[in-house]
């Protein structure tokens, strides 16, 4: 990139600043908060997806025109939050962010799915795109929009695998207060990366975006890594593991007396490798073998999560999660917008978790926390735990019904997340900011 084009950028950038900074006064002169402003960016953003449905060179102009729009609105509500921000509101402001990006990621392959032009060109569009059909590039993921739906199914499991390290790699004040630019950009969901995903795509289409945005994450991930401080872990970490009631009960018999990562990294390889072969080549019960190898995580459900490396568990299990999901909604037949649609649901189920351990928001009639008997597990109940998803999703593949099992637990999922929201994080916004 030349120094004019750089230069250019941070024109671009601190006009957007200047204008974000004038929206966030207008709203606060308005009493709006910055979860009303989340969720006008996520308006936005649901207008972008639709004009990308269509496939063509002039709806995704549009659609970047609206992608602006949700990234300035979105800039302005965290000017507005200022250092010290209700719980309800980190965790609006996180679900928001996350689900702007998701839903922009599925209005690109949808129209690699619906736009005539995006289809011909199996998501190769463009200036750019259009000469690198004929390419490695036009089969990587798959061939056809199929392939597409699974580069955005990559991308999603990556994205929100590197906003969960963010949220329990342990960071110092000082790290917290000013977090690495690449680090935040690559690893934190809406902000540049929608702009980013509306310039690539209007100029070379859906599947070059996916991979760039899945190189881009992995980078992300790469860099928390190593980028790791010697500082003491969030507290409550366990509580973002997800577990169900089911890993629960595993785990009282070993009494947290066993170490989370090796038990999980056995799991992982087994799942792993698995999926790599392709689960369609499992003959009947074969097809738990993946869960039964997971479930050696639940072994660790009653451990403090206090070591140096412990803070990696919580991703590495959705990561088990995700891929498993995945890897079964692709061999089972499932139309790839559910299996996107149901990872989404149960992403953002994850977030909620985390955000209600962070700050301690347990028990709760209506959340899907319950603290048992004053120690360290958390049950998530009423989202049946990562095991309990999978578990689900294992049997209904032996008995052949993945297809129907997949929207049932998706629309379970959303209507969950919606009722928590209205019900508790909703009443507790409302106490705070009343």
């Amino acid at each position: 990139m030349s120094a004019e084009e750089l230069a250019s950028r941070r024109r671009a950038a601190l006009a957007a600043d200047r204008v974000a900074r004038d929206i966030a006064r207008w709203a606060s002169s308005r009493t709006l908060t910055p979860v009303t402003m989340a969720g006008i960016s996520v308006a936005f953003v649901a207008i972008a997806a639709v004009w990308l449905t269509r496939g063509s060179m002039r709806t995704e102009a549009i659609a970047l025109a609206s992608l602006l729009a949700a990234y300035i609105v979105g800039r302005a509500g965290n000017l507005m939050g200022g250092s010290r921000v209700s719980p309800a509101t980190e965790w609006a402001r996180a679900g928001c962010a996350a689900l702007t990006e998701l839903v922009v990621y599925a209005g690109i392959a949808g129209g690699a799915s619906l736009g005539a032009a995006a289809r011909a060109g199996a998501g190769l569009t463009g200036p750019v795109g259009s000469r690198l059909r004929g390419t490695s590039l036009g089969g990587f993921g798959g061939p056809g929009w199929e392939g597409v739906w699974r580069l955005a199914v990559a991308a999603l499991i990556v994205l929100e695998l590197s906003q969960m390290a963010a949220l329990c790699r342990p960071v110092t004040p000082a790290q917290a207060a000013r977090p690495g630019r690449f680090r935040s950009f690559a690893g934190t969901p809406g902000g540049g990366r929608l702009l980013l995903a509306g310039v690539v795509v209007l100029l070379a289409g859906a599947r070059v975006t996916f991979l760039l945005l899945l190189v881009l994450g992995v980078l992300g991930l790469f860099a928390m890594l190593v980028g790791g401080s010697r500082t003491a872990l969030p507290a409550r970490i366990v509580g973002y593991r997800g577990d169900g009631p089911v890993a629960v009960w595993i785990g009282r018999f070993v009494n947290g007396r066993l170490p989370p990562l090796p038990p999980l990294i056995v799991g992982l390889l087994v799942t792993g490798m698995l999926a790599w072969l392709g689960l369609q080549n499992l003959p009947g019960i074969l097809v738990l073998t993946p869960v039964e190898a997971m479930l050696l995580a639940s072994l660790a459900s009653w451990h403090p999560h206090d070591g140096p490396w412990d803070w990696l568990v919580p991703p590495l299990l959705q990561a088990g999660e995700y891929v498993f999901i995945a890897a079964l909604g692709f061999a089972g037949r499932v139309s790839p917008p559910v299996t996107f649609a149901l990872l989404t649901a149960v992403a953002l189920h994850h977030l909620d978790l985390a955000y209600r351990a962070r700050n301690e928001l347990v028990p709760s009639p209506v959340g899907p926390l319950v603290r048992l008997e004053g120690r360290l597990p958390y049950s998530d109940r009423s989202g049946f735990g990562w095991e309990g998803r999978m578990i689900i999703v294992g049997i209904a593949a032996v008995g052949g019904v993945l297809p129907m099992i997949y929207p049932l637990l998706a629309l379970y999922l959303w209507g969950q997340l919606a009722r928590n929201w209205l019900t508790g994080w909703s009443a507790g916004h409302a106490a705070v900011n009343g």
